[in-house]
């Protein structure tokens, strides 16, 4: 089995070209872009910085700062409540927000796998798939919460209590570089994670039907099989998402910042989103027939998950 990665972006384009301009319908169109841009209001990836800090200076500013911010609302304790309001409620709109995108993910790779433009309907016939994806993302985001808070409680709330007394700015400099390094490899596998996701466990929970836990289930044997394609993949599409970066800044300059505007820039740059969101369905389609998109079901669907993936 040959796994190819320019091959799948190069049959996405030109399936991209198809959907999009032949013929070109506005209409169409803008559905497409209201789709793509709602499906991508919440993201599941993510990025790390790096920056350089004085070693004795971690600890000191991780508690001075909560020392500061004790103090300052202590002062102002009667805006608590409203500070506590305006959290569930921010809380209350991520977790909307999630539901409404795990839905439209659905209706996005709907369109674009039956060439069409629809919103109402299938907005109706994804709701058993979009609900168990929510629960998916809800609950792995969590995870991701309670991951990095336990980080920070293991190395980086030890650092600064080290950070208070110079003769153990040694050991707070070892765990802040400890904490960073677990950060690091925690952000890693959790964008690797979503974008696994994203790629291609939405895609055979399209296909087959299925909720979001058989469809990991389904996909682990191939990952676990073929770990190098994949983890190849994820550098294929950060390779990508770079050129992607530079080429939307100067678009961005050369529309004065027009692109960047909500909805506006989707429209903009549709072809992109397309493209990508069909990316990941050619690449996947490589593995075996029966998890091409755009071909139609056979009739003895439970091969696909016991045949041999050697």
């Amino acid at each position: 089995m040959r796994i190819g990665y320019f091959e799948p972006l190069s049959r996405a384009w030109g399936r991209t070209r198809v959907i999009l301009w032949q013929p070109f319908d506005l209409a169409k169109w803008l559905l497409l872009a209201f789709a793509a841009w709602v499906a991508g209001l919440t993201t599941d990836t993510g990025s790390a910085a790096a920056a350089r800090v004085d070693s004795n200076d971690i600890g000191r500013q991780v508690w001075s700062g909560l020392d500061h911010a004790w103090d300052g609302l202590a002062a102002h304790a009667i805006w608590l409540p409203l500070l506590v309001l305006g959290v569930m409620i921010a809380i209350a709109v991520a977790v909307v927000l999630l539901w409404i995108t795990s839905r439209f993910k659905f209706i996005f790779l709907g369109n674009l796998v039956d060439d069409r433009a629809e919103i109402v309907e299938p907005w109706r016939r994804n709701e058993v798939l979009g609900n168990s994806l929510f629960l998916w993302r809800l609950c792995f985001s969590l995870a991701c919460v309670v991951g990095v808070a336990l980080v920070a409680l293991v190395f980086f709330a030890p650092a600064a209590g080290f950070s208070l007394h110079d003769a153990l700015a040694g050991l707070s400099l070892a765990a802040g570089a400890f904490g960073s390094l677990g950060l690091v490899i925690f952000g890693i596998a959790a964008v690797f994670v979503a974008l696994m996701t994203e790629s291609f466990v939405i895609p055979i929970m399209y296909r087959y039907k299925m909720p979001v836990l058989d469809a990991w289930r389904a996909f682990l044997p191939w990952l676990k099989a073929r770990p190098a394609h994949f983890v190849v993949y994820g550098l294929f599409v950060l390779m990508l998402t770079t050129i992607f970066a530079i080429f939307f800044s100067v678009f961005c300059m050369m529309t004065c910042c027009t692109a960047a505007l909500p909805y506006l820039g989707t429209v903009l740059l549709l072809p992109v989103w397309v493209a990508y969101r069909l990316l990941s369905v050619e690449f996947l389609a490589q593995f075996h027939p029966d998890f091409d998109l755009f071909r139609p079901l056979p009739d003895d669907v439970e091969r696909v998950f016991v045949e041999d993936r050697e």
